[in-house]
């Protein structure tokens, strides 16, 4: 009988411990007042997104095969679509097709804010081209939408940053300290030749930053199972990026004595393994902290498990690493993408290789990676990285800058719920950590989960609801510095 009462106190003590930490854990959202609206033109804006997207600022792999004509009729649209901006802004060109403006502040000894975008887009795929609804590179504006390749990634986001601008501007207004606007033109190939020029131009002046914002996640509705409200996610840091090439040599020869693994079966066997033994599954302390804002708004249930992760954790992996978003957040992803072997079907090939790519978690490395990827597919297999990136530094969820950029997406879009979370691509904005310790990452637009499947791919478009909202996001957090 003393042992029932035992088990029955311990289990009246483990309710009241997680009940407690469930109440404990509160809503993060607030509500901010909108500044006096400016009544918005949104025809106007759509019509200068339309003109940026006719423009095809193709990016390129190898620079030199890059056409550049483009780029500078980009650098000279903006100057005549947006004349009130470029005459009271100081503009630097960069590297001769990237951006750099300068709109001095009224206080000097404020940090300079920086607010991004870049100029290039992707390709549209060979053959699909008569899928879209509209051709890719027309800017068409019709049933509701701004039509093309761009309007989304990341186009948009350039128009938004200086439709606020020349609001305010023809408001009177001046920001308190020292607005930066950077558009580089090649970030799609890692921004090399943009971003990072951008990035020590600014070092070598000795300029230090407050906060950075780049384009990274979106409002979206239904993003996460249990969740009705709309969630804003910015981007607080981004995923580490490998190319991991994997090659293994065999005997060439006739394939009708084949010896009893081929170059091309141990390259199989070794991405095999790679796919079954993957990185690790963890709950980040990044993690934990994007559940600490989602988490309030699920129902019971779900709240009682986010609370006391402590105790349901390997539950929670369990299941949150069975769909992609949710595995993604979790580790290191491994995705096979290029297998190269033999050419003729009756010959054996005497190597054969693959390439796997890795996004890698804050908090491992790329040291990490490749000793993972040499345990896992043994001696006789080569391993190197022709390509890899070191994830970036994690950006504090109480500095100025998310508070700020927090503020602004309550104030534009007020049933959301502004989330931190880690970018899974990369972004410009990585270049510019020995210039800032506070980098996020976010694009204010609404979307539906289906609507981001658009970006990098067929029909992409932006609703004219967005170009609103998005120069009304700006408005507010420039004059809310």
């Amino acid at each position: 009988m003393p042992y029932l009462y035992a088990i029955l106190a311990a289990v009246v003590i483990l309710a009241a411990v997680l009940l407690g930490r469930t109440a404990a854990f509160r809503s993060r959202r607030y509500t901010v007042e909108p500044e006096p609206g400016i009544e918005i033109d949104v025809e106007k804006a759509a019509k200068r997104l339309s003109g940026a997207i006719k423009i095809p600022t193709i990016t390129a792999s190898d620079p030199k095969k890059a056409d550049r004509a483009p780029f500078k009729q980009f650098t000279d649209y903006l100057e005549q679509a947006f004349p009130v901006a470029h005459k009271a802004l100081e503009r630097e060109i960069v590297n001769r097709y990237s951006l750099l403006y300068r709109w001095k502040g009224s206080d000097e000894s404020l940090k300079p804010v920086l607010l991004m975008a870049h100029i290039d887009v992707v390709p549209v795929e060979e053959g699909t081209e008569q899928l879209w609804s509209y051709p890719p590179f027309s800017g068409e504006i019709a049933e509701g939408f701004v039509w093309g390749r761009g309007t989304m990634d990341i186009k948009n986001q350039i128009v938004l940053i200086l439709e606020a601008v020349e609001y305010l501007l023809e408001e009177g207004f001046t920001p308190a300290g020292d607005i930066y606007l950077a558009f580089g033109h090649d970030e799609e190939v890692r921004g090399d030749e943009g971003a990072l020029q951008i990035a020590k131009l600014l070092q070598s002046r000795g300029i230090e930053l407050e906060y950075i914002l780049d384009e990274g996640g979106a409002v979206t509705e239904g993003a996460m199972p249990g969740v009705d409200c709309p969630l804003a996610m910015v981007g607080i840091a981004e995923k580490g990026y490998a190319d991991i090439k994997i090659t293994a040599e065999g005997e060439a020869g006739h394939s009708s004595m084949p010896p009893q693994h081929t170059a091309a079966g141990m390259i199989g066997q070794a991405v095999a393994k790679l796919e079954r033994k993957q990185r690790p599954a963890r709950i980040s302390p990044y993690l934990k902290e994007m559940l600490a804002y989602v988490g309030p708004e699920m129902g019971f249930g779900l709240r009682l498990v986010l609370a006391n992760l402590w105790l349901f954790g390997p539950l929670f992996k369990l299941v949150f690493q069975r769909t992609r978003p949710g595995n993604a957040l979790l580790r290191t992803t491994t995705a096979v993408t290029v297998l190269e072997g033999g050419k003729v079907p009756n010959v054996l090939p005497s190597k054969a290789s693959a390439i796997i790519n890795f996004r890698i978690t804050p908090g491992e490395t790329v040291d990490d990676l490749i000793a993972h990827v040499r345990g896992v597919v043994g001696d006789k297999i080569k391993v190197e990285a022709p390509t890899a990136t070191e994830p970036s530094r994690i950006s504090p969820v109480d500095g100025t800058g998310f508070k700020a950029i927090e503020r602004a997406v309550y104030a534009t879009f007020p049933r959301s719920i502004a989330v931190p979370y880690i970018v899974m691509g990369g972004t410009d904005a990585i270049r510019y950590e020995p210039v800032c310790e506070q980098i996020y990452r976010f694009t204010p637009m609404l979307v539906s989960t289906e609507d981001l499947d658009r970006m990098h791919g067929t029909n992409e478009r932006l609703s004219l609801e967005n170009l609103e909202w998005g120069t009304r996001f700006y408005m507010e957090l420039i004059k809310r510095r």
